[in-house]
């Protein structure tokens, strides 16, 4: 009995190995002076946001559908410096496993869902948002030759 449940163990641990999470969530960032939105180019489900920046600054947003949002101001004081922020995903696609788990819920319920990630930084300069500056494009030839 024990070998058996030994390899079943060994077969999750490889089969969850694989299905990590990949950089590939569809989404666009939306930013206001001190918030934090984005627009989801999908269909996804479990989304959630974590943002973390200076001075131990954390925060976490979830939802079951659509993308949650963060405004930072209503944290508290808007520190300056750079901030990271992370979404998570599930998508529709189911991960495939060889490896049946009877535990006794309702087996469309068990199969774990393929998740995806997006992250990104963004800078606070005077308590608020910077909103990130468009590439400048080079006035003409001689500026482009200068450039590479």
């Amino acid at each position: 009995m024990k070998p058996a449940i030994i390899a079943l163990a060994a077969g999750l641990v490889v089969g969850l190995a694989g299905a990590g999470f990949a950089d590939d969530l569809k989404m666009e960032p939306r930013f206001t002076s001190t918030g934090v939105a984005f627009e989801l180019k999908g269909a996804y489900r479990n989304v959630t946001l974590t943002i973390v920046g200076p001075n131990e600054f954390y925060a976490r947003a979830y939802s079951t559908s659509g993308a949650p949002s963060i405004d930072l101001s209503r944290l508290g004081a808007v520190e300056d410096g750079t901030y990271t922020y992370e979404l998570t995903a599930a998508t529709d696609a189911v991960i495939k496993s060889k490896h049946k788990v009877d535990n006794g819920r309702d087996p469309r319920a068990a199969e774990p869902r393929v998740g995806v990630s997006a992250s990104g930084t963004f800078a606070v300069r005077g308590g608020a948002i910077v909103k990130p500056a468009a590439a400048v494009a080079p006035k003409n030839e001689h500026d482009r030759q200068d450039r590479q």
